[in-house]
Formats: structure tokens, C-alpha cells, sequence
């Protein structure tokens, strides 16, 4: 899969993006909630908090880092099970 096709995976409709209703990273994310690290730089939003846990800096919402199926590296934003809203600090 191209890297196109992957941000896509989450829009509904490219079209619809100027309508108010794109929401920006939230609608490029995989349906895992679930971004590839390419490079160090991809991570330069975030601070880490623990051996695996990163805070993003502007939206203060908690993140993962998790190893894909084919060993690379992931990172996946944490919901509240029973809101499933996205763990903010």
C-alpha cells in the first residue's frame, strides 16, 4: 500500500475535507488508531513520560508506542474504554 492510500484509509470523503468536517491527524489515522514512526523527527511533538508512554505537547492527549506486525514501529493514541474519548493530562 502507497503512503496515499494509507492516509486515506481514514477520510470518508476527500471532498468533504473543506466542509468543516476534516479534523486534521485524527482522520489520517488508521482505523487502529495507529501512526508508523519513519524517523526520530516523527516523534518530535511528543514528550515521553515512560519506557512506552508519550505525551502529545499541543493536545495533551496520551500515546503508545507499540511494535507493528512487521516490526515496525508504531505509535497508537490511548482511549478511556467507557467514554472513548482520547486520555488527556
Amino acid at each position: 500500500m502507497n503512503i496515499y492510500e494509507e492516509l486515506m484509509k481514514g477520510m470518508v470523503d476527500l471532498k468533504k475535507a473543506g466542509d468543516g468536517e476534516f479534523s486534521g491527524l485524527d482522520d489520517f489515522l488508521s482505523t487502529h488508531n495507529r501512526v508508523k514512526v519513519a524517523s526520530l523527527g516523527d516523534l518530535s511533538s511528543f514528550f515521553r513520560i515512560g519506557s512506552d508512554t508519550l505525551v502529545h505537547k499541543a493536545k495533551k492527549d496520551l500515546w503508545r508506542i507499540v511494535e507493528g506486525e512487521d516490526g515496525e514501529v508504531m505509535i497508537e493514541r490511548l482511549f478511556d474504554p467507557n467514554t472513548k474519548e482520547a486520555i488527556r493530562i
